[in-house]
């Protein structure tokens, strides 16, 4: 098992967000965290990261606990995070983007800058651009670039198809699939179910910070009236 969420109890002050959350992620699988805006999709990623450390429950990642672990720490252990508000470096270069994660974490592997280029092939036409300067969709592929540069083996992703057009919601589809074959597991969070079901095997719908629904995507797909019930806008 790559990661085991158990119990997960999340909050902010004293507002309760996650209430007892727990899944799993298989070796090798994608899995998917489907919801509606608000429904806890993101602090459950950001528990996992140790970014909003829970209240109570564990979170285990290839066997060993991290919970309140600090986030440089579980990403030194193997685990990449993109974050939807990407969060990239604003007055960095594309390329000082991407090499500052590996002079951070040290942690060496098939991951190097020609290796982002490869999967991001409009990249390397962007390297010497500063960050501020990069569109929306330009953002959201250095920021999954530079999460890689760590050389996960566990790979979040926050909403990856969120504001981008159809075109570059292929692209996104064909690096996740490039990603998964390169032998990183992934988990990701997206209120795009005809996306998740491109590229993920299992999902699970989170609501007003519990599981409602787990299972594989395409018997969700089949399954309208849960769609309608937890995902329809």
């Amino acid at each position: 098992m790559m990661l085991e969420v158990r119990d997960l109890v999340t909050a902010y002050g004293q507002s309760l967000v996650i209430q007892g959350i727990s899944l799993d992620v298989t070796t090798g699988e994608v899995v998917c965290l489907l919801g509606r805006n608000g429904a806890g999709k993101t602090t459950t990623l950001r528990s996992i990261m140790g970014l909003t450390p829970p209240r109570a429950g564990r979170v285990i990642f290839k066997g060993k606990e991290i919970t309140g672990r600090q986030p440089f720490e579980i990403a030194r252990l193997g685990v990449g995070y993109a974050p939807d508000d990407r969060r990239i470096f604003p007055d960095l270069t594309v390329e000082e983007n991407l090499e500052i994660v590996r002079r951070v974490t040290g942690r060496e592997g098939r991951w190097t800058v020609e290796r982002v280029y490869q999967l991001f092939p409009l990249l390397p036409g962007l390297r010497g651009n500063r960050g501020i300067g990069l569109s929306g969709g330009e953002q959201k592929m250095l920021a999954i670039g530079r999460a890689l540069m760590g050389n996960p083996t566990l790979l979040i992703l926050d909403e990856p198809s969120e504001g981008l057009s159809p075109l570059m919601v292929h692209t996104l589809v064909e690096a996740i699939r490039q990603i998964r074959q390169e032998g990183v597991t992934l988990l990701l969070a997206d209120q795009n179910l005809k996306f998740a079901r491109r590229v993920a095997d299992r999902g699970y719908i989170i609501e007003k910070g519990t599981i409602r629904y787990s299972g594989r995507l395409d018997d969700l797909w089949a399954d309208q009236e849960i769609v309608r019930k937890y995902l329809a806008v």
